[in-house]
């Protein structure tokens, strides 16, 4: 029997990925059947692919068998002579050589929704692993496929034989809030839709009846595209709310309108409200999550707090007393860095009010003997 064991180079990356690229990863690399994972349009089925690629630094290769005829996967014919005979072989694909040159996954999407010669050709390459007679993959060279739900999900897909489905190995892929945050969204959608969907996750998949545009984990990451290449990664409402006002519900369809009304609100309290006038817009405020809070004490380093009036001082008290502990901590922090003359009264009444906060961060700060 072979040793396909992970090599150690692959093994030290397998900590990188999710619980459930993992599984997948260790099906792809067992090579026993074809991984063949399905589920709704939009719903991170190439995402993952490519995270995992990413993570274990492979090449990521997605072949879309919908669009491509059998030539394109490996069933191009070729006649060559051997020995005085004429052979018909096929010729082997660009993709396949490149694949070869360095471990890789090779996703070939959309398997139920392919013509047949194209499915059977893909197939011959996804049980075999060879193209031909002679050209084989490497081992270092990992397959998977996937494939749409159906009438499920309202897509035309070809039902396949008992025969095909025992050599596939059928996933049906689902993904939570959590899962596409932690493994793909904090590091690549914009924090105004992650902050949204955080507090309105039934919106991350949306669909609505005869609408050509709806809300998905792929549509969400379309739409923080558009504003993180027009505006940047670290635009404000401010900024891209107009052009989103018009463009959103192409991406999103019904669902824009909630999100733009989020962003609305995030206008609608600015650090001046909360100095000036906390008891008004306290009940508002509990509407916003972290990010609100965070935006808010931003802005509020940003001022002299020895010149806030008593009143302020006092709202403002109001209001870190409402956030998180680690952020009022790390507020303190600043405060106390930046050498505030905390014998002025009103300065030295502010910081009481989190003598309890302030005893803590005295006593981890305190040099040990």
């Amino acid at each position: 029997m072979t040793n396909k064991m992970l090599p150690t180079e692959f093994l030290e990356k397998l900590n990188l990925l999710t619980p459930r690229e993992q599984s997948y990863f260790r099906m792809m690399w067992g090579k026993s059947g074809v991984l063949y994972i399905t589920a709704r349009p939009g719903v991170a089925k190439s995402a993952i692919a490519r995270s995992i690629a990413q993570k274990m630094n492979f090449r990521y290769m997605d072949i879309r068998l919908s669009m491509v005829d059998e030539t394109d996967v490996g069933l191009y014919p070729h006649v060559s002579d051997i020995e005085g005979v004429k052979c018909l072989d096929f010729v082997v694909p660009r993709w396949a050589i490149e694949a070869n040159k360095q471990p890789t996954i090779i996703h070939f999407e959309e398997l139920n929704r392919a013509s047949q010669s194209v499915r059977n050709a893909a197939l011959q390459i996804l049980l075999e692993r060879q193209i031909g007679v002679n050209f084989k993959f490497n081992n270092t060279v990992l397959m998977m496929s996937s494939g749409n739900l159906g009438d499920e999900d309202g897509t035309d897909v070809e039902e396949f034989d008992s025969a095909l489905n025992n050599r596939l190995i059928h996933i049906k892929h689902t993904l939570s809030f959590p899962e596409w945050v932690d493994g793909f969204a904090k590091d690549n959608v914009h924090k105004m839709i992650v902050s949204y969907l955080t507090a309105h996750p039934e919106n991350l998949y949306k669909t609505s009846d005869g609408a050509q545009a709806y809300a998905t984990p792929r549509s969400w990451t379309f739409l923080s595209d558009f504003i993180v290449s027009n505006f940047g990664v670290d635009a404000h409402p401010k900024d891209f709310l107009p052009s989103l006002r018009e463009v959103a519900p192409g991406y999103v369809g019904n669902s824009a309108m909630k999100f733009l009304q989020y962003c609305e609100d995030m206008l609608n309290i600015n650090i001046n409200d909360i100095l000036n006038d906390y008891d008004r817009v306290a009940l508002d405020l509990k509407k916003y999550n972290r990010d609100k809070n965070s935006e808010l004490i931003q802005s509020l380093k940003e001022m002299d707090v020895s010149k806030l009036t008593e009143k302020q001082l006092g709202n403002a008290t109001k209001f870190l007393k409402g956030v998180g502990e680690d952020e009022l901590t790390a507020y303190l922090l600043f405060i106390l860095d930046n050498n505030l003359d905390i014998s002025k009264p009103k300065i030295k009444n502010f910081l009481l009010g989190f003598e309890d906060v302030l005893r803590t961060i005295k006593k981890i700060n305190k040099p040990t003997k």
